[in-house]
């Protein structure tokens, strides 16, 4: 049976929650020694994407870049950050900001979901 990365990132979520201290680093360590099993160690990078979703999914995160022709001022910047938490129902946003020189004007906003222009 092939396993897939966001099956192996649900099985490593599923394990280390509500766990802490000596019995998350165990599991941890286990998680990694399977990987290393499997030969799954160079999708290390797409798993731990995986469990940034489904923690932010719990947590009600929601990720997104911004890109901006320049910096955008306070108020507009209050204004994206509003806006897509209506636009998700999220709670709390971490947002990546970057200027975008290509840019003709506006904003670029990237989501796991939509690009929004």
């Amino acid at each position: 049976m092939k396993l897939s990365t966001k099956n192996v990132a649900e099985a490593i979520y599923a394990t280390t929650k509500n766990k802490s201290g000596a019995e998350l680093e165990h599991v941890l360590k286990m998680s990694v020694e399977f990987l290393a099993k499997k030969n799954l160690l160079s999708k290390t990078p797409e798993i731990l994407k995986y469990l940034e979703q489904l923690s932010d999914s719990e947590q009600n995160i929601l990720r997104a870049k911004v890109l901006s022709k320049k910096p955008l001022t306070p108020k507009a910047t209050a204004e994206v950050e509003n806006l897509l938490k209506k636009r998700y129902k999220s709670m709390n946003t971490v947002l990546e900001w970057k200027e975008d020189k290509t840019l003709i004007g506006g904003v670029r906003i990237e989501t796991n979901e939509e690009v929004i222009d």
